[in-house]
């Protein structure tokens, strides 16, 4: 489904530039993940039809494929960590999707991988996939149709798909548009890979935006791909998050999930480093944050998170 672009007039004013918001919290499922969903199924149902597609996931992914799966009529079947948000956990069996629970993600993994080596079975990653990546192109794709002049991108990552999939579209549009990756001070495991061509697995904290900052694979096709077409990322911290998540509410009127606003509390923390830009774009990337998690931003009581 197509997006609007919104141009936020307040943080336009603040980096005296043209701020625009792609509001992919417009989405049906309530996150962009879908795209990516729609294009694995569709591609692998023309030539072998029947297949169940499996993915592990804390989520997100998990709700776009299922919606996915429901409207192209796909068997999907979702590994999840048993602390799985109880909300997504309801979405993902309406839209009819069968669900495992495991101890952890990278238990969940483990399974969907046994799983896929089983006849008529394919494994999904949110992001270590050429189809999911793709995906996210379709949204850089979007976005041009409806504002051919953007010079810079700022955006969440969590494995790296959507991010990877924009970046090497925008850079074959045009190769100057400066494209900044963003993740929180509490898990940044490719920040810290990005600025140091080390892949490490640090100690990373809770944080209220678990949809970024994902512990993601060494051999992931995602990196290479933000190597070639990333030019630099930041971090920013739980609060400046859930400022961000106030922010949309008061300003926009669009509540949204805190993975989905990374890429606008970076724009408000470093307005030196965008102010250089006359078209910026974020990507509000969804909208699925649970009732009791929006009233502890709201009273401002992340820190407990």
């Amino acid at each position: 489904m197509k997006t609007p672009l919104e141009k936020s007039i307040p943080l336009s004013e603040e980096l005296q530039s043209n701020v625009y918001m792609k509001l992919e919290n417009f989405q049906k499922s309530g996150s962009f993940k879908p795209r990516g969903g729609f294009n694995k199924i569709i591609k692998f149902s023309e030539h072998q039809p029947g297949n169940t597609f499996v993915a592990p996931t804390a989520g997100g992914h998990g709700v776009g494929l299922s919606y996915a799966g429901q409207i192209l009529g796909a068997k999907v079947h979702i590994m999840m960590p048993k602390s799985a948000d109880p909300d997504r956990v309801k979405v993902i069996e309406q839209y009819g999707a069968t669900i495992s629970y495991y101890a952890s993600v990278p238990e969940a993994r483990e399974a969907a991988h046994a799983a896929a080596n089983e006849q008529n079975t394919i494994f999904v990653s949110a992001y270590n996939d050429l189809e999911m990546i793709e995906g996210g192109g379709t949204i850089a794709l979007e976005m041009l149709s409806q504002i051919a002049s953007i010079d810079c991108l700022v955006c969440g990552v969590g494995g790296g798909g959507y991010i990877s999939g924009m970046a090497a579209m925008l850079k074959s549009v045009n190769p100057q548009i400066e494209i900044v990756g963003v993740q929180q001070e509490n898990a940044p495991l490719i920040y810290n890979w990005f600025k140091t061509g080390v892949y490490e697995i640090t100690s990373t904290k809770p944080s209220i935006a678990e949809g970024v900052g994902a512990t993601i694979e060494e051999d992931s096709i995602t990196f290479p791909l933000m190597r070639e077409y990333v030019d630099d990322f930041v971090l920013v911290s739980e609060n400046e998050i859930a400022d961000a998540v106030k922010w949309m509410m008061e300003y926009h009127k669009h509540y949204v999930e805190p993975s989905g606003v990374v890429g606008l509390a970076a724009l408000k923390k470093y307005p030196s480093k965008f102010r250089q830009y006359s078209n910026i774009a974020t990507v509000i990337t969804g909208r699925n944050i649970s009732y009791n998690l929006l009233m502890t931003i709201l009273t401002g009581q992340t820190s407990h998170h």
